[in-house]
């Protein structure tokens, strides 16, 4: 019984790591948070609700076509919005605070368009994947190893593309240095827009993966921006593999939680583990300690 929570709860922190990678992915290139993520990740749950239910497009095709659409979409939002104040920096800098409020409202804005377009009502994608699978003592429900399948071979698609080609090198170039990145004759705009619509992407996979075991509804994006950003400041904010390993642990935290303490409170437990690894190890646990100097 363990094994199978413990099954059950890395499955959905992979969810939250991809949600979580996305936002650390941003936050890396470009010294910036997104708050509108969480949104994001509503809008593909909503994209595949579309293809699948409505279209009749097969599950795998429309998981591939919902992250396409998310993506272009991240592009699209950051081009004609965050455009003028990504292009002037991020952090503590004026740009970088009017970017949050700037998220903040694109989330509200967001979740208003999703409202007028499909109601205030939870959706059912209505898929079965079958009967669950037996491994030995374990019993995994098929939904959850569509969930360990997709989100491991993303995250390590996404690692041989940052590592082993000159579009990850370029992208990794943009993060450390936006100017001398710019001297070398990296296209620094594209990459920007890259970084969204990868980011957008990953989020839009989670929402998808999700949508057949949860309904898909207009506030599902809140909750879980709120689980993510849990994950990925417990692995140490901006750290990619960090924010994987955050989700896997707040995953299992709170099933876990769930499972042997209470289901009801299930929503606390992330930031229970959340504020006891910052009291433990403040930059997270495989975050790195920068020094700024006044």
């Amino acid at each position: 019984m363990l094994m199978d929570f413990i099954v059950v709860g890395l499955s959905i922190g992979l969810v939250y790591g991809l949600v979580a990678l996305g936002i650390s992915l941003i936050y890396s290139g470009l010294d910036i948070v997104h708050f509108a993520h969480g949104e994001i990740f509503m809008f593909g749950a909503f994209f595949g609700l579309v293809l699948y239910s409505d279209m009749g497009v097969s599950y795998p095709i429309t998981l591939f076509l919902a992250m396409i659409l998310t993506g272009l979409m991240g592009v699209v939002i950051e081009r004609v919005f965050y455009r003028r104040l990504t292009s002037q920096g991020g952090g503590y800098t004026v740009a970088g605070m009017g970017m949050i409020i700037c998220g903040f409202g694109m989330a509200i804005i967001l979740q208003n368009i999703a409202f007028l377009i499909w109601g205030a009502e939870g959706h059912s994608m209505g898929l079965q994947f079958g009967m669950p699978i037996a491994v030995g003592d374990i019993t995994l429900p098929r939904s959850y190893l569509w969930i360990l399948i997709v989100s491991v071979t993303l995250m390590a698609a996404l690692h041989v593309m940052l590592k082993h080609t000159k579009v990850g090198l370029a992208i990794r170039a943009v993060a450390a240095n936006k100017d001398i990145a710019y001297l070398m004759g990296i296209n620094v705009p594209l990459m920007i827009s890259l970084i969204f619509g990868l980011a957008c992407g990953l989020a839009a996979a989670g929402g998808v993966l999700i949508g057949p075991i949860n309904y898909v509804q207009v506030e599902m994006g809140y909750l879980i921006l709120i689980k993510a950003f849990a994950a990925a400041v417990v692995g140490g904010f901006g750290s990619l593999p960090g924010a994987i390993f955050g989700g896997l642990l707040v995953g299992v935290f709170e099933t876990l939680g769930a499972a042997y303490i209470s289901g009801s409170h299930k929503d606390i437990y992330a930031f229970l583990l959340l504020i006891f690894v910052l009291m433990v190890r403040p930059t997270g646990l495989m975050g790195k300690l920068a020094k700024v100097k006044a």
